[in-house]
């Protein structure tokens, strides 16, 4: 693997790490903000900084029309679209069922990838794939199989939202190389945050000011996981197949066990430490570039 390769591979588990708090600090904004509103606000502040970070920078990269375009269609996508039926639909789901869900994003991906390039799936990836989602199937096992409120619904609400997620990476084909990772992840950010607006509309306006644990738990969704998570796993896809990208996605539960006993300290059981084991195992082998037959 080369030098390269790594890097992007790292950056974009890195935002991974990044996003596997934003579970824990989403739930903790929901005493004074509710989900939509959270949001338009979590990815209007996001804007805001980014915009600062231009200025402060001297960034004045400004994409064509067309090119502008093809970034909303980004952040609709992979910001508005993504995130509402993550909400919605997790909030309908047992956590086991949640997780297996997101978990076959990844394979979701991979056919996608293999009907747009008209190519056959590699090995080695296939086997990283089906590999990581036992291991996530094994942590799911772990969880409570009790919350749920719909789950036929809440089910195809989160599928939905896994291929809004597979067609962001394949949408940002169309803008990577073009302009540069800052001007396409701020203009990105803009566009997702104004397609809340509807939502908001629907769900209603927040009725009083965010707590102070929700402008913590805010300062930490804005900066940590929209800021330098979405900039790092941008930046990752310029150099990554999106199967490679998502299957990365399957970190985010092994990062928050992890977090979850350095932090709160939780206990790990052997089996956790199992699934945990068979993700990280799975992804390895998908991430491999594997050589193809001239």
């Amino acid at each position: 693997m080369n030098t390269s390769r790594t890097a992007h591979i790292l950056a974009a588990a890195v935002a991974c790490l990044l996003w596997s708090g934003s579970l824990i600090a989403s739930k903790l904004s929901y005493d004074t903000l509710a989900p939509m509103s959270l949001g338009l606000i979590r990815f209007t502040l996001a804007t805001v900084v980014f915009f600062v970070i231009r200025l402060v920078t001297g960034d004045h990269e400004m994409p064509s029309a067309k090119g502008m375009a093809h970034i909303a269609l980004t952040g609709i996508l992979g910001t508005t679209l993504y995130f509402a039926a993550e909400n919605y639909g997790v909030q309908m789901l047992p956590a086991s069922t949640s997780s297996l869900i997101v978990g076959s994003f990844p394979a979701m991906t991979l056919v996608l990838e293999c009907l747009i390039d008209k190519t056959r799936p590699q090995p080695l990836k296939t086997i990283g794939i089906v590999l990581a989602f036992l291991g996530v199937a094994v942590l799911a096992l772990t969880e409570s199989g009790e919350g749920g409120t719909n789950v036929l619904l809440g089910s195809l609400i989160l599928m939905f939202g896994g291929l809004c997620w597979s067609l962001y990476n394949f949408a940002m084909r169309l803008v990577m190389g073009k302009y540069s990772t800052m001007t396409i992840t701020t203009w990105q950010t803009l566009f997702g945050a104004l397609g809340f607006i509807p939502f908001v509309m629907v769900e209603g306006l927040p009725q009083s000011l965010p707590s102070p644990t929700a402008w913590a738990s805010l300062a930490y969704l804005v900066l940590g996981c929209t800021v330098v998570g979405f900039v790092l796993y941008n930046w990752g896809l310029e150099d990554l197949e999106p199967s490679t990208a998502t299957s990365l996605s399957n970190l985010i539960p092994v990062f928050g066990l992890a977090l979850s006993a350095l932090i709160l300290g939780e206990h790990i059981s052997a089996q956790q430490l199992l699934g945990g084991a068979i993700v990280v195992a799975g992804i390895v082998l998908s991430t491999q570039k594997e050589k193809r037959d001239a």
